[in-house]
């Protein structure tokens, strides 16, 4: 009469589930948020670079601070889902059972890899920033230390959103799709 759930009869996932992880695990949808935020990123610092080097003074390098909070919150954020994806994957292939959904590891293992070099990237500029802030309170100004910091920061996330959209753009799209 009572239906018991067991490693045989696990609990049934809905379709709406199975739709979601259709779509989150799509390697299009992790490569073209992945292009969007390296474009933008690339767009702020290319606007940072220009405004630098028109106001090389304290409201040149207070404007790239301000911009950095943007960009540090689209690394870590993207980073994030980057790095969760396998985590996702893998509750996908916990409710279909489908032994194809472990050729996902390669692209999980380069989402996961980048993803957490961009949560590096991303707190790495925000640690740099918090700590010149701090300094400010004893008079010590290093506006123009953590604008050029964060714009060699943005330079080398820009290299690293590069290279994990070219790897995961060469995978294997049969392979790597649910």
């Amino acid at each position: 009469m009572f239906h018991y759930l067991t490693a045989e009869h696990p609990m049934p996932k809905s379709r709406t589930s199975q739709l979601i992880y259709t779509v989150v695990l799509n390697r299009a949808f992790l490569l073209f948020p992945l292009v969007l935020i390296c474009l933008l990123v690339t767009n702020i610092t290319v606007e940072d670079l220009r405004f630098l080097f028109g106001h090389m003074d304290e409201h040149g390098y207070q404007n790239i601070i301000d911009n950095e909070a943007t960009i540090t919150i689209l690394l870590i954020g993207f980073g994030a889902v980057m790095d969760g994806r396998k985590i996702l994957s893998k509750r996908a292939w916990d409710s279909k059972q489908d032994p194809n959904l472990e050729q996902h590891k390669m692209l999980n293992e380069t989402s996961e890899y980048y993803g957490f070099m961009l949560i590096v990237i991303g707190i790495s500029i925000e640690i740099v920033d918090q700590l010149a802030s701090y300094l400010r309170n004893f008079q010590v100004e290093l506006l123009m230390f953590e604008a050029w910091f964060s714009i060699v920061l943005n330079v080398v996330a820009i290299g690293v959103m590069l290279k994990a959209a070219y790897k995961i753009a060469l995978m294997d799209k049969q392979a790597h799709q649910l």
